[in-house]
């Protein structure tokens, strides 16, 4: 380490070495920006920057190694063969190629390996460059300063790549700095290991002013090269900069309006909760559209959209500091405001309002929209984003419930009863398919007391509410969709069981008109009954009038195809709708179940007597037999028997239980009432 010390101070010019290194740090930088840059490429870019890289790495250690080798001292003659350093700047560049692409490889030890490749370019470089410099006088060679030479370049040229690869733009500076050093090491480490012994022949040589314009020369062509790279290296970065700035406004804003999406929202949502200081409240307020489906529906989503980017222009132009409104989606809105003064959000909420209620003129039309607003105010409904965006949800669905155009601000005790129906519906959902829904039946008889079959009627049990009604979580399924899958799973469990009885009494299931909605109603109804290896006339499907009203073709198709199947088709709750007669010529039903709520009515007025009548005596004229549901008392089985009902259903024959009835059981519970009834006529 003395002798090379010695050597730089001694046997270099000072002025000359501080320029070799200059220039060695600023090309050192510039290939580690480079290196850098194409280790984030792939395909055709890679080759590009990889040449570019080699290239700013081969310059800079070959105009390294030139000016420091003119700012060797020496009394004799020197000369420089121009064919050798040309060669001697080739091998810096070419050499720098399969090193610096050894480096950017996904091996765990590829710097390392790449970085020592590079080492020995560099060691080629320099010992080709020192053949090219002749001197008048002996030249001799220490060979344990080459080999320290060289293996300081590969060390410290692994170290800096090693570096390089590593996340953070200090690692990037370190590694800059290491492959200086290797650089600057292995030069006048190679100078210290040669001995010259000067000869004088006469020959003088190039002077030291030409060496010292030739070294200058050489730096300006270095810092020329090595700025077209950086300047390369900088318009890419800016070029990527902006367009990752693009796609990140892209990700960030709704193409249509420009107006923040609900990642950004969120986001910024989230970074005020976060936010020490400044406003003492915050408000979330949601916003859905009124009318503006039927905007969609007349104009199409060409106006639609013409009528969204209105809007959110007047909402940009008005909103000020600490207020921010986004499109979450589809018709819905949501803004954020930071307030001190209650009645800073007020006049928010006042502006909003002025955004909404003026109409719209387009060339084509003329619209005019309302909205339902819901208000979270934190801290006070909530400290997190998805209590806070939760509960203004469910202010807006109250107003949107209550059809009022005013802002609707959370209230506990009034959303509260919503927040439940949501989870209760969610849990519906979940529990469809576990052992949380089993089946209960209710048996139907005829008029001699003999089992006709059984109705299939679903029963929840949740794992915290306990058994939750069927008319609680039938309306939430019908409501939320799930009373398709939640039917379909009746229909086949329906099946399974009903296949195990001991005697082969028909089994009935609801169909819902969602169901009946469903084009795969009729395949699932195949599958189950193939499945089940159930008799497919030991199958009814109940529907309501409801059911068939609402596409009246396609569920007159369905129930054609269910009936082809073999299977039987009951037309429930007659008499409840206003086209009951209507869908009785439009399709011929197996069974007729009257309401319950006429049966309920018989024993004190005539009337509904006089229509159970007027059904029994429908039924039979066009050969389906009436069922009388929700017979719950003696008088009322006289009556509905008395007047030619065919069978009956309700608590006084069985309730419903996962059991079935016992035969026997039923027919004695007829007979008493048929026996009352006679030794009522004898007295």
């Amino acid at each position: 380490m003395i002798s090379v010390a010695r050597c730089i101070v001694e046997d270099h010019d000072p002025w000359l070495v501080v320029l070799a290194l200059a220039i060695s740090l600023l090309g050192s930088a510039a290939m580690a920006k480079l290196f850098t840059r194409l280790r984030g490429v792939d395909g055709a870019q890679r080759y590009g920057w990889l040449l570019l890289s080699s290239v700013s790495a081969g310059t800079s250690i070959w105009c390294t190694h030139f000016i420091a080798m003119i700012a060797y001292e020496t009394s004799a003659p020197v000369r420089l063969n121009s064919v050798l350093t040309l060669i001697s700047l080739l091998i810096a560049v070419v050499a720098a190629v399969p090193g610096i692409a050894l480096a950017t490889t996904r091996f765990r030890w590829s710097g390392i390996a790449g970085g020592a490749v590079v080492g020995l370019a560099i060691s080629a470089m320099h010992y080709t460059g020192m053949a090219a410099y002749r001197i008048d006088g002996l030249v001799t060679w220490n060979w344990r300063y080459i080999f320290a030479s060289i293996l300081s370049a590969c060390v410290l040229s692994a170290i800096a790549f090693h570096c390089l690869r590593l996340p953070g733009r200090d690692k990037m500076l370190i590694g800059a700095g290491f492959f200086s050093l290797a650089v600057m090491v292995l030069h006048f480490t190679g100078m210290t290991a040669m001995h010259v012994v000067v000869l004088d022949m006469g020959d003088h040589g190039m002077n030291a002013a030409a060496l010292a314009g030739l070294a200058i020369a050489t730096a300006l062509a270095a810092l020329l090269v090595i700025g077209c790279l950086i300047a390369a290296a900088l318009i890419d970065q800016q070029r990527q900069d902006e367009t990752f700035r693009r796609l990140r406004r892209m990700a960030l804003h709704d193409p249509l309006t420009d107006l923040p999406n609900r990642a950004s929202f969120n986001d910024e949502l989230a970074r005020r909760l976060r936010r020490k200081g400044g406003t003492e409240h915050m408000a979330v307020i949601m916003i859905d559209l009124s009318r503006f489906k039927s905007v969609n529906d007349v104009y199409g989503h060409q106006g639609g959209d013409q009528l969204l980017v209105a809007l959110c222009a007047r909402f940009t132009g008005a909103i000020r500091d600490n207020e921010l409104i986004g499109r979450l989606g589809g018709d819905e809105f949501g803004a954020l405001v930071s307030f001190d003064d209650r009645a800073d959000l007020d006049d928010f909420l006042v502006r909003l309002q002025g955004c909404l209620s003026p109409p719209f003129a387009f060339d084509r039309f003329d619209a005019s929209i309302g909205a339902n607003i819901g208000v979270a105010i934190a801290p006070q409904n909530g400290n997190s984003a998805d209590v806070l965006l939760a509960n203004a949800d469910l202010a807006m669905y109250r107003g949107k419930a209550e059809r009022v155009s005013e802002p609707c601000f959370y209230d506990a005790a009034m959303d509260e009863a919503v927040r439940e129906q949501r989870n209760l519906t969610s849990d519906l959902r979940a529990a469809i398919g576990t052992d949380q829904f089993v089946l209960h039946y209710q048996v139907q008889a005829r008029g001699d007391g003999d089992i006709a079959g059984y109705e299939a009627l679903a029963r929840w049990t949740h794992p915290a509410r306990g058994t939750v009604s069927p008319g609680h979580f039938i309306p939430l399924a019908e409501q939320s969709g799930s009373i398709v899958p939640l039917g379909n799973w009746i229909l086949r469990r329906a099946c399974l069981e009903a296949a195990k009885w001991p005697e082969p009494f028909r089994v009935s299931v609801n169909v819902s008109p969602l169901q009946l909605a469903d084009p795969m109603l009729v395949s699932t109804i195949r599958d189950a009954l193939d499945e089940s290896g159930l008799a497919p006339d030991r199958l009814i499907i109940e529907l309501t009038e409801s059911a068939i009203i609402r596409d009246r073709e396609a569920a007159l198709n369905a129930l054609s195809a269910i009936r082809d199947m073999g299977a039987g088709l009951a037309l429930d709750d007659f008499g409840v709708g206003y086209s009951s007669l209507d869908v009785l010529r439009s399709f011929p039903f197996d069974r007729i179940k009257l309401d319950a709520s006429f049966v309920s009515q018989i024993e004190e007025s005539r009337q509904a007597v006089a229509i159970l009548h007027s059904v029994a005596e429908l039924g039979k004229s066009l050969g389906m037999v009436v069922v009388a549901e929700g017979v719950e008392s003696a008088e009322q089985l006289r009556i509905v028997l008395e007047n030619g009902c065919g069978a009956i259903q309700g608590y006084l024959i069985g309730r419903p239980a996962p059991d079935l009835a016992d035969p026997e059981a039923v027919r004695a519970t007829v007979r008493r009432s048929r026996l009352r009834d006679r030794n009522t006529l004898v007295l």
